[in-house]
């Protein structure tokens, strides 16, 4: 079975070189992405730029990245969101970064956890280091995106259900398309990849249970993953609420966040979610 996808993902890459001047592979640098970072630039040998949002925050997240980026000889890219916005659904608060890709963008999910414990220097403030991050608008000079999403995928925000992924290749009217060459692939299928191809796995995050590489509960190491408090972000009844920054109470600010529309067919809708594998 996965000798025939690698075959028909194959077919897909070929066909966006044949039919794109600029391609860009975007990756956190995690297990699915890992395999389509190999699969184009390693067994391909396209030498596709990649895209890799990172945070100036938690360095050691990185080691692992940092490593797979100097072995594999990567070019990688980042720029800031041209915006924030936020969304509570399904019991989880999310900030989302939206990224200008040409007349589109991307929205990314900052996927937050709220510590055990608030100390100084080991968590975010939600609001000022992510919502009200430095922000910026650039030239894009690519024409599209390939992300290695999975149509069994399951996010937080969805409420546990799969985002199901109606599409392999997405068109946008003034902005980058974006390609999903492993939609078809199961986290079974990406272990095997991993194991036959010599992968490198990242064991702070990930640990091997029934043959899948799954997340392990702590996330100190995960780079998707960002300790913050959002507490004054909430929605609620109370128009206070105690800031662990400051220590003292400060005033709720839902109100004035920016909200996130969210589309009909959410969550087959994909709002990426920086791990892309």
């Amino acid at each position: 079975m996965l000798e025939e996808k690698i075959k028909e993902t194959k077919e897909i890459i070929e066909a966006i070189r044949r039919n794109y001047k600029k391609p860009i592979i975007y990756s956190g640098m995690g297990k699915d992405s890992l395999c389509l970072v190999h699969l184009c630039n390693r067994d391909m040998k396209l030498n596709w730029p990649i895209m890799f949002h990172r945070d100036p925050y938690f360095p050691i997240k990185y080691r692992f990245a940092n490593k797979v980026i100097e072995e594999w000889n990567l070019v990688c890219w980042d720029y800031p969101a041209s915006r924030t916005s936020v969304f509570y659904l399904h019991d989880t608060f999310e900030v989302c970064r939206h990224y200008q890709a040409l007349a589109g963008e991307m929205a990314l999910v900052a996927l937050l956890y709220r510590p055990e414990s608030f100390v100084e220097g080991e968590y975010l403030c939600a609001l000022k280091d992510i919502y009200e991050q430095p922000l910026g608008v650039r030239a894009y000079p690519w024409d599209v995106g390939i992300q290695a999403h999975k149509k069994t995928e399951c996010k937080p925000h969805s409420g546990g259900k799969p985002n199901k992924l109606l599409w392999v290749a997405k068109h946008f009217i003034g902005g980058a398309d974006w390609m999903q060459p492993l939609r078809e692939w199961t986290e079974e299928d990406v272990y095997q990849y991993h194991i036959e191809n010599n992968i490198p796995i990242n064991t702070d995050v990930y640990e091997i249970k029934e043959d899948k590489l799954v997340p392990k509960d702590d996330p100190t190491y995960n780079p998707d993953r960002r300790p913050a408090c959002f507490d004054c972000m909430l929605p609620g009844k109370e128009p206070a609420v105690f800031c662990h920054k400051m220590g003292c109470l400060t005033n709720r600010l839902w109100d004035q966040l920016v909200k996130i529309a969210m589309p009909s067919d959410f969550p087959d809708y994909h709002l990426g979610g920086e791990e892309n594998g």
